[in-house]
């Protein structure tokens, strides 16, 4: 007579995952919530220091936030923070709301995006492990000095056709009569080259997760 095996009496290492996987399984959970949190706080970041530098025409931290993002965390989570930042930032401004500028600055902010992960890969799998001290900050410098003139170049040509019909007058609103351009260059100088590295060092203490693992 044959016995069925009910499933009371089945083995019950079979139903049980082995603890690495479990472990592997936990360990996903947190870098998922983890990389959702910080995506979050820096975003908030970039959109409060947006808002608190409003009186000084064309300086802004989100640049630099951005940049370090995807210089620390990869392309992903740098243009997930630009594209949260603007939408929130660009919808509720002092300046109103332009859908035709939205768009062009959502996609120029990306270039810092890029120019990140580009210092990321020639300083190899870490961002300090080759670039340190002062020629570190040159270099973020100068990273953050050539994207920013070619966000201003995209940006002002754009609006300059969407607002006065012509690429060329918005190309020269850039700088006259007030020189926007000149400020928001050599004002992200500055910042990439002092305030990325700091940011570098607090993300390096507050960040556990192995690194690569959100590109």
């Amino acid at each position: 007579m044959s016995v069925l095996k009910s499933k009371d009496h089945e083995d019950p290492l079979k139903n049980n995952k082995p603890a690495a996987t479990i472990k592997k399984t936990n360990a996903l959970k947190i870098s998922n919530t983890r990389r959702t949190a910080l995506i979050a706080t820096l975003a908030a970041l970039c959109i409060g220091t947006n808002y608190a530098m409003l009186p000084l025409p064309n300086v802004n931290l989100m640049d630099a936030i951005v940049f370090t993002t995807s210089l620390f965390f990869g392309v992903i989570p740098g243009a997930a923070v630009a594209t949260i930042s603007w939408l929130v930032y660009g919808t509720l401004n002092p300046f109103g709301l332009s859908l035709p500028v939205l768009i062009t600055v959502i996609i120029s902010e990306s270039i810092y995006v890029v120019a990140g992960y580009l210092v990321r890969k020639t300083s190899s799998r870490s961002p300090k492990s080759k670039f340190k001290g002062l020629e570190r900050n040159i270099i973020y410098g100068t990273a953050g000095l050539f994207a920013t003139l070619a966000y201003d170049l995209i940006t002002n040509a754009i609006v300059g056709l969407v607002v006065y019909k012509s690429v060329w007058i918005g190309l020269l609103t850039m700088n006259v009569p007030i020189p926007l351009g000149i400020i928001h260059e050599a004002s992200n100088f500055f910042f990439f080259a002092t305030v990325v590295p700091i940011l570098v060092r607090v993300l390096e203490k507050t960040q556990s997760t192995q690194d690569g693992i959100w590109r």
